[in-house]
């Protein structure tokens, strides 16, 4: 178990249902906080390590990795992140779109609506790929790939904090 750094802190509650609501920093002068909808115990925490659950006459001091809160969005919210790192919104579209029309061409179906969107995606991607490289060949632009961006970012950041749960991909 880590070593607790316990210090003074506020624990906020709820005046009119006396849940908990958050952990302040120690205030010199507590007539300075709002009285009207909060109350406060002075208690002592760790700021890094652990949390306040209950309410105001029944609460507890808890270390936050004894058991972890995992809620189903921030469940939902990874599997987005995974889903649209590999499969980005236009790419889905694109393929979505494609399947379609070649359903549609299939079976007689008349789509010129969905034609005219999937040629009008053909060609801001193409215009784009034109974009990307006119700046990629101009020397009075600074162009970087997503890729390089992404290694730049990796480097300037190895061994960091950023590497600990920010790659939802391993899930």
């Amino acid at each position: 178990m880590t070593e607790l750094n316990r210090q003074p802190a506020l624990a906020q509650f709820n005046k009119l249902n006396n849940k908990f609501t958050t952990v302040l920093g120690m205030v010199e002068d507590q007539s300075l906080l709002n009285h009207d909808l909060y109350l406060y115990r002075e208690i002592e925490i760790d700021f890094d390590n652990e949390d306040v659950d209950g309410t105001y006459d029944n609460y507890t001091i808890y270390n936050v990795y004894d058991n972890p809160l995992i809620t189903e969005d921030s469940l939902n919210e990874m599997a987005r992140v995974r889903i649209t790192d590999e499969y980005p919104l236009e790419i889905q579209l694109s393929i979505l779109g494609n399947v379609l029309e070649k359903v549609a061409d299939a079976n007689a179906i008349e789509c010129e609506d969905l034609k005219e969107m999937n040629d009008f995606i053909a060609e801001a991607r193409r215009v784009n790929k034109l974009r990307k490289q006119f700046y990629a060949d101009n020397p009075e632009f600074r162009y970087m790939t997503t890729e390089e961006a992404d290694a730049a970012i990796n480097e300037k950041y190895e061994g960091a904090i950023q590497e600990y749960g920010t790659d939802t991909r391993d899930i």
